[in-house]
C-alpha cells in the first residue's frame, strides 16, 4: 500500500515552495484576538473538517463559522481548524474567520507544518495552538518549531504514534511544556486501531490527547478511561454537528478506570513485544500474547505462567472445564506469592471467561465478584447479545470499570457483523473463536480461514479455535496474530493441563515468529 503520508508531504513542500507559508491565503500582517489557552481543562476538541484521503468529502459545503458556533452549543471549548487544501480541502481563511467570529474559542491550526515561518503565520491566523507531527519532522526542526510556538504563547500539540516519535516527545518536553497527541489513524495507511493510544498512554509524561476513529459515546468514553485528558473528534463531528454534544458528554462524564488500566496494561505488553522484535533484527515477527484457557488447577497456572502466558483464563459457565472460585482464589494466590512486587509486570493477567451477565448465576456472580475484589483482572464475555449484552459487564463494575473484552464466535460471514459491532461501540480487540452450535469455547475446532483474514483486515487479531502446538506456528505465519489462545489442545483430560504439551506450545509459539 502507498504511503499516503509521505505523498502528502511531499506536495506540501511543492505547495510552499510555489505559494509560501501562507499558500496564497491573505493572512491579516497582526493576530487580531487574544490567546485563550488551549484545552485549559479536559474536555473534547472538535473538528473544522471538509474531507480525507481516506474518506473524500466528508462536509465539502460546511461554513467554518458556523460549524464552530454549533461546536459551542455542543459544549466544546476547544475547536481543531484543518487548514491542509490538497488532501482535506481546509485552509488558513478558515482558521481567520473562525478566530474573529469566536474569540472564546481555543483553536488549533491542524496541518503538516514543516517550517518555521508557518508558525507565525499561524500566530497572525489566530491559532492558540499548532499540530506538529513528529513522524514527519527530524528532531532538530521539531524541536525548533515546538520552541517558535512556546516563544509566541501557544500550545505545541506533538501527535505521536510510533516508537520513535517517544524520544522526540521527551526530548521537546525537556525544553519546555507541550500536549501530546495519539493519533489512532495510522497516517500512512489511513487504518484506525484504538489500541494504539492505549498502547502510548503510559509512557507518555504530559497531559495527552485520544485523536480519530471516535463515532459512539462508548468510544469517547473509552478515550477518557484510557487516561486521556482530551479528546479530538473529526468525521463524526463535522458530518453531525448536532449529534456532537453526546460525544462531548461522554468524554467528560467518563474518568480513568480499571477497564482503561486493564488495556494500558495489554498495551504495554504489546509494545514490549514489539521492541523486542524490532531489537532482535530482520526476519523475527512480533511474538503474539499467549492465553492459556480452560484451567482448573493452580499447578497449572503457574506452568504456564512461567512459560511466558499473558493471560490466564478461568471459565465460569457450563463446562467440562469449570472453575471455581476457590480454585481460582489459590491459583491467584500463588501467582501473586511467584511475582512479587518486583516481578508483577510479569505476572500474567486472569480473566474471568463467562457467557452471560446475570448475576442471578451463581457462577456469573462469583466472576464478577472476585474481579471487584481484584482477585482476578477482567472478564472474557462471550454472548451473542453484541453491545447492548456486554453493557450488562460494563454495569457491573459498579461504577469503577471492569476489565474486559468480547469473544465472538465465528462460522459465517453473517458473524462479522457482531465484531463490527463490538468494535464500533469503542472495543479496542475482539477474541474470535470457532462457532459450533450450543457450545460457547473449548470445542478444538478452527476459525475458518476466510473469515480470519477478514477479521485481520478490521482490527487487531485475536485468535482462538483449535490451536495447540502443532498448528499455532502455522496460524502465525499465515495471519500474524496479536493474540492467540489455547485451551482444549493442551489437555491431558477436561481442565487438567499437560505439561509436555504446554511447553511444546510456547516452543511453537517462539518458533513461528523467528522466521515470519
Amino acid at each position: 500500500m502507498p504511503d499516503i503520508l509521505d505523498e502528502i508531504v511531499a506536495r506540501r513542500r511543492e505547495d510552499y515552495a510555489r505559494l509560501g507559508p501562507t499558500f496564497g491565503v491573505d493572512v491579516p500582517a497582526h493576530r487580531s484576538r487574544a490567546l485563550v489557552p488551549f484545552l485549559a481543562e479536559s474536555g473534547a476538541i472538535l473538528e473544522i473538517k471538509r474531507a480525507s484521503p481516506s474518506k473524500g468529502d466528508i462536509a465539502p459545503d460546511l461554513d467554518p463559522v458556523g460549524l464552530a458556533a454549533k461546536y459551542r452549543a455542543a459544549g466544546a471549548k476547544n475547536v481543531s481548524v484543518l487548514t491542509e487544501s490538497r488532501y482535506f480541502k481546509g485552509s488558513l481563511a478558515d482558521l481567520v474567520a473562525v478566530g474573529r467570529a469566536h474569540p472564546d474559542l481555543s483553536l488549533l491550526r491542524k496541518d503538516f507544518i514543516l517550517y518555521e515561518d508557518e508558525i507565525e503565520v499561524a500566530w497572525r491566523a489566530g491559532a492558540d495552538a499548532v499540530l506538529l507531527i513528529a513522524r514527519i519532522l527530524e528532531l532538530p526542526a521539531l524541536l525548533k518549531l515546538a520552541a517558535a510556538v512556546r516563544a509566541r504563547g501557544m500550545t505545541a500539540f506533538i501527535e505521536v504514534r510510533e516508537e520513535g516519535d517517544v524520544e522526540k516527545l521527551n526530548q521537546a518536553l525537556r525544553a519546555g511544556p507541550v500536549l501530546a497527541g495519539v493519533n489512532s489513524r495510522d497516517l500512512a495507511t489511513f487504518r484506525i486501531d484504538p489500541l494504539v493510544p492505549a498502547i502510548m498512554r503510559s509512557r507518555l509524561r504530559c497531559r495527552c490527547v485520544f485523536e480519530s476513529g471516535t463515532a459512539t459515546p462508548e468510544a469517547a468514553r473509552f478515550a477518557r478511561r484510557l487516561g486521556f485528558e482530551g479528546i479530538l473528534i473529526g468525521e463524526a463531528a463535522a458530518k453531525n454537528p448536532e449529534a456532537a454534544g453526546v460525544l462531548v458528554g461522554a468524554f467528560a462524564g467518563a474518568f480513568p478506570d480499571w477497564n482503561g488500566h486493564f488495556w494500558r496494561e495489554m498495551g504495554r505488553r504489546i509494545a514490549e513485544r514489539s521492541r523486542a522484535a524490532s531489537a532482535s533484527g530482520g526476519g523475527t515477527a512480533m511474538r503474539p500474547l499467549v492465553k492459556v484457557c480452560g484451567l482448573t488447577r493452580a499447578e497449572d497456572a503457574l506452568l504456564a505462567a512461567e512459560l511466558g502466558a499473558d493471560l490466564l483464563g478461568f471459565v465460569f459457565a457450563e463446562s467440562p472445564r469449570k472453575a471455581d472460585r476457590a480454585r481460582v482464589i489459590e491459583a491467584a494466590t500463588a501467582l501473586n506469592v511467584r511475582y512479587d512486587r518486583e516481578a508483577a509486570a510479569r505476572r500474567p493477567l486472569l480473566v474471568a471467561v463467562v457467557t452471560g451477565a446475570d448475576e442471578n448465576d451463581p457462577a456469573v456472580r462469583d466472576a464478577f465478584s472476585l474481579v471487584r475484589e481484584g482477585i482476578l483482572d477482567g472478564v472474557q464475555f462471550h454472548g451473542e447479545g453484541g453491545w447492548a449484552e456486554l453493557e450488562r459487564v460494563e454495569a457491573a463494575g459498579c461504577g469503577s470499570g471492569m476489565g474486559h473484552y468480547a469473544a465472538v464466535r465465528l462460522g459465517s460471514e453473517e458473524d462479522l457483523a457482531l465484531l463490527d459491532d463490538l468494535v464500533a461501540h469503542g472495543e479496542p480487540r475482539v477474541l474470535v473463536d470457532a462457532r459450533v452450535q450450543g457450545v460457547a469455547g473449548g470445542t478444538g475446532k478452527a476459525v475458518p480461514e476466510g473469515l480470519v483474514k477478514k477479521v485481520a483486515d478490521r482490527t487487531g487479531l485475536w485468535l482462538a479455535g483449535g490451536l495447540g502446538p502443532g498448528n499455532v506456528a502455522e496460524a502465525i505465519g499465515k495471519f500474524s496474530p496479536e493474540l492467540v489462545d489455547a485451551s482444549s489442545a493442551l489437555e491431558a483430560s477436561p481442565g487438567i493441563k499437560d505439561g509436555a504439551l504446554l511447553r511444546a506450545f510456547f516452543e511453537a509459539v517462539r518458533g513461528g515468529t523467528a522466521g515470519a
